[in-house]
């Protein structure tokens, strides 16, 4: 499952008190001193699919993080921790060929209609098929009477502009909407005739209740044509003039009629809007045209509302956390009957993963492990599987079970305990990165206690899982040993004219430093010949001069 995240942006969380966006790359790395705020930004991750999938900005514990992730609730949270200010995350997306869910319980392709039926269903195709990105921005605050954290702001943006906003009262009540019409994805171009057609529409659709707060200008004007060239303008006039053309409810200011059972300005996910259709007939041709455009328009901005949601939270689902302290599994390790996505944070899900998914799989990380050309390791892995039988009558007792060990280069078996730490620190960070049913892959510290030659082999691993696997990782590393591999295979893709896939952009490099309370993100260009563009920032790697000369 390759990751559409592409950025995160983070304003009064932790130490980040002024907004910094994170642009992430195939390969995102983090480098800076300790409490700088790496763990912060992998943090934020799983504090937004907290909000998503279960509703709950005030979290502690987080279905990702397990023991190793203590979030300590929204007043831990905000900077400063000052119940004052406001917490926002906005989360990027890179659609390419994906587009958010659908919500229609039932299709209506196949009904024949009229031909303004039609038409107005290609315009909502029309605007479907124009989002080629999009991002989720939430504003959480705290509200005192309830003693909770309130989502009071809720952003859709398409096409890098703001297109939906949802807006709360502090309590998470009284829930407005407003969409921006001349977001990209409702622009087209037309002739001077379609111009003077679309005027009227503007006029009227102005002057009534639906335009109050859908961000229509006042004069309904549309954009100019100069130098003959062609006039750009907005369909979503002409969508809502279809709509009312149907007899629906009137939306009222802030389209608050069509926000019912909303908490706060989180949509329900998984749920399309309760747009009443009150007085709509259906017992006749127009009325049953009139059925077809309301329930059509419903669906779509539902789509537009809750879809990029649930977009967001299926890829957070997807995202794998390897935290700093992976554990070592006991002799005879059975994998889980009940599965705890949890358990990537200590390291335990990977020995799981190797005992349960592919020979396949486990053969390839096999190969990362003790190829001489990889990370050579000295271990391999051997999966096998242990019959247990009954004592007195020497009968099998239940199924074989399956079991994993390291094999060393002459070919004797081990346990975990029994080989060096290394080993059991690096082996998770293997297997997630050959985890292809993973989106984003967060590790913090994916060079611990492992030796130098290894850690020059993680960059392989990574660019590796980055081309091969299509996965995205985020590392919270201190190696320069990493950074220095990966540089270097830039440089070489460059001597050898092969850049098609290796080259800067699968690299993101940032330095973090906390100043005074606040933390900054410098991001490290890298160019075509393996080198930093800009100098190192003072404290990245300053110790290595010293040492050596």
């Amino acid at each position: 499952m390759s990751s559409l995240i592409k950025s995160i942006a983070l304003k009064n969380f932790k130490g980040f008190s002024e907004e910094v966006r994170i642009d992430l790359r195939p390969i995102t790395l983090l480098f800076g001193a300790n409490s700088a705020g790496k763990s912060t930004i992998l943090q934020a991750l799983q504090y937004v699919r907290e909000i998503l999938e279960r509703n709950n900005p005030n979290p502690d514990r987080t279905l990702q993080g397990g023991e190793a992730v203590d979030l300590g609730g929204f007043l831990n949270l905000v900077h400063g921790r000052d119940p004052e200010k406001r917490i926002e995350i906005e989360i990027g997306m890179d659609l390419r060929d994906e587009t958010f869910p659908e919500l229609m319980p039932e299709s209506f392709d196949d009904w024949e209609g009229d031909n303004d039926t039609f038409v107005f269903y290609n315009l909502l195709y029309d605007v479907r098929h124009a989002v080629r990105d999009a991002s989720i921005r939430l504003e959480i605050a705290w509200n005192e009477l309830r003693s909770t954290a309130v989502v009071t702001s809720y952003q859709v943006s398409t096409n890098q502009v703001w297109c939906m906003r949802l807006e709360a009262a502090p309590d998470g009540r009284d829930v407005a909407m407003k969409i921006n019409r001349t977001n990209p994805i409702f622009m087209r171009q037309q002739t001077q005739e379609e111009a003077d057609e679309a005027a009227v529409i503007h006029a009227a659709i102005v002057d009534d209740e639906w335009a109050s707060e859908a961000d229509i200008p006042a004069d309904g004007a549309q954009a100019s044509a100069r130098n003959g060239e062609p006039k750009w303008y907005s369909i979503f006039p002409d969508i809502l003039w279809a709509v009312r053309e149907t007899g629906m409810e009137r939306p009222g200011a802030g389209l608050r009629a069509w926000l019912d059972g909303f908490g706060s300005a989180l949509p329900r996910l998984d749920r399309m809007l309760n747009i009443p259709i009150g007085g709509i007939e259906g017992n006749s041709i127009n009325g049953a045209q009139n059925v077809y455009i309301a329930r059509e328009f419903t669906a779509f901005l539902s789509w537009l509302t809750v879809g990029p949601a649930m977009l967001l939270r299926d890829q957070l689902q997807a995202a794998r956390y390897v935290g700093p302290l992976r554990c070592i599994p006991p002799r005879g390790f059975e994998a889980s009957l009940t599965k705890n996505e949890a358990a990537w944070s200590n390291g335990m899900a990977a020995w799981e993963a190797l005992l349960t998914r592919s020979q396949e799989m486990v053969e390839r990380c096999s190969h990362w492990m003790q190829d001489a050309d990889r990370l050579n390791s000295g271990y391999g892995l051997v999966r096998t599987e242990v019959q247990e039988i009954d004592y007195n009558t020497g009968a099998p007792l239940g199924r074989a079970k399956p079991r994993i060990a390291l094999i060393d280069q002459a070919g004797l078996t081990h346990q975990a305990l029994d080989v060096g730490i290394g080993i059991s620190q690096v082996l998770p960070v293997v297997v997630a990165a050959q985890d292809d049913r993973a989106s984003i892959v967060s590790i913090e510290q994916p060079e611990l206690h492992v030796h130098p030659a290894v850690q020059v082999g993680l960059g392989d691993l990574f660019i590796d899982g980055a081309i091969e696997r299509g996965l995205s990782f985020l590392l919270e590393t201190h190696s320069e040993h990493l950074i220095l591999r990966l540089l270097r295979r830039i440089r070489e893709a460059a001597e050898e004219g092969d850049t098609e896939h290796i080259n800067p952009d699968l690299l993101g490099v940032y330095y973090l430093a906390n100043e005074n309370g606040h933390i900054t993100a410098t991001r490290l260009p890298v160019n075509a010949e393996g080198d930093f563009e800009t100098p190192w920032p003072k404290g990245f790697f300053e110790e290595r001069g010293p040492e050596l000369f």
